[in-house]
């Protein structure tokens, strides 16, 4: 398996594990946070979840 953009990984971990964090936070409040929390991990978690789809959809050797 070639991985692609090993550069962007540890970018992408460390965005995910402060949206994490700051949605771990947000569900000990009250309303809008606890359903603001919920977002945050889906926005936050995408660049991870992007990278890992990169990494099985690239066609190693060229872009076709």
């Amino acid at each position: 398996m070639h991985i692609v953009m090993p550069w962007f990984f540890p970018l992408a971990s460390f965005v995910a594990w402060l949206g994490m964090r700051s949605a771990h936070e947000m569900r000990h409040e009250r309303g809008a946070a606890n359903r603001n929390a919920i977002w945050m991990l889906v926005l936050m978690l995408f660049p991870l979840f992007a990278w890992l789809l990169a990494q099985f959809t690239s066609q190693p050797g060229g872009t076709s």
